[in-house]
């Protein structure tokens, strides 16, 4: 007869918890699942019940700080991030440039390169397949993109190094080699020209980024079209050129897509501000045209100072500019038409022909 032997029972004193069942891929597969719904405090607690389990564990690491920066949590999501470097410092480019973003001046700079360096030596490793969509694109507009971002923090926060100029230099060559037909990469450039006071250069870059991508369709999934902000940033820079027909083409397209950002209203009033301003004096319309000019920025920035105050903006410059365009308006055109309020809760406008009748 063979040798009995007991069955392994895993027992638990009285009261405690029971072991739990789900692995740290479980978890982190819940916290995916939470964020395709937009839930980013559930998914935040699923990545922290993950790194409970497994402090170093690399993948709970960077969902954590990726969840962490959604929630602007950006001490905690930078905590994370480091963590990974330490475990993981020669592979995985994605946390240095969370990094880069989150960081300032040559701390950035180092953390972005670092990134770059990572991304160039994968991309060598992949065929050279062009096709739309294909990673080898993806990932040559990912190097070009964060080229860019140095190319941004040596014209601003490291501007007065002695190397910033060409620095700016090599990285928008750097961009242009490894991915010539990204909008941003031109859009940058014209920057760096404005810098320089380099006007017509800086006109000639902002048309040939316009030219890759106006006309597409904004909604296609992986198209030419760059990202609400990045237009935003241009339509500044094509005012700061004089090219108000392409500022008026890409706010009415941005308007389109949303026109509840006070931001977007502001340059569209700013725009027509700045149009009234250029009328032609020897055109015989000239009086009605700047007067159309203005009653639209005017109200384009009556919209903006509303919506400002109902997202609970924080950008006092562009509140003050907005108030002082107004008040300026109000000089030229008087005072807007006067609201009261009739029996039935509707809405009177007065003017002077209805006084006079």
């Amino acid at each position: 007869m063979g040798k009995f032997q007991r069955s392994k029972v895993t027992t638990r004193q009285p009261g405690s918890a029971p072991a739990p069942t789900y692995t740290v891929n479980d978890l982190l597969a819940q916290a995916n699942q939470a964020l395709d719904t937009f839930e980013f405090e559930l998914a935040h607690q699923f990545a922290m019940r993950a790194l409970q389990m497994e402090p170093q564990n690399l993948a709970a690491l960077e969902a954590a700080g990726s969840i962490e920066v959604e929630l602007e949590l950006f001490n905690e999501a930078k905590e994370h991030f480091l963590q990974c470097v330490k475990i993981q410092p020669n592979s995985g480019y994605s946390k240095f440039m969370y990094l880069g973003q989150m960081s300032e001046q040559l701390e950035a700079i180092s953390y972005f390169q670092q990134g770059v360096n990572l991304m160039i030596a994968e991309r060598a490793a992949m065929p050279q397949d062009l096709t739309k969509g294909s990673e080898y694109l993806m990932l040559s507009s990912k190097i070009s993109s964060a080229l860019c971002s140095m190319t941004d923090i040596y014209l601003t926060d490291c501007c007065f190094e002695s190397n910033a100029e060409s620095q700016c230099e090599t990285y928008l060559a750097q961009a242009i080699q490894i991915e010539p037909v990204t909008p941003e990469v031109y859009q940058t450039m014209a920057s760096v020209r404005l810098s320089q006071q380099r006007v017509d250069e800086a006109k000639a870059a902002l048309a040939q980024g316009l030219a890759l991508w106006l006309g597409s369709d904004p909604t296609e999934e992986d198209g030419p079209t760059p990202d609400y902000e990045t237009r935003l940033a241009l339509v500044k820079l094509l005012l700061e050129t004089a090219m108000y027909d392409e500022a008026f083409t890409v706010l009415n397209g941005l308007i389109e897509e949303n026109d509840q950002v006070p931001d977007t209203l502001y340059l569209f009033g700013w725009a027509n501000y700045i149009a009234a301003e250029e009328v032609d004096e020897s055109s015989p319309t000239a009086e009605e045209e700047r007067q159309e000019q203005l009653e639209n920025a005017r109200e384009a920035l009556n919209a903006c100072v509303k919506l400002w105050h109902t997202t609970e903006s924080t950008d006092q410059p562009l509140l003050q500019h907005t108030q002082e365009l107004l008040e300026t308006i109000t000089q030229v055109l008087g005072p807007e038409i006067e609201q009261e309020e009739i029996e039935g809760g509707e809405i009177e406008y007065e003017d002077d022909d209805e006084e006079m009748n």
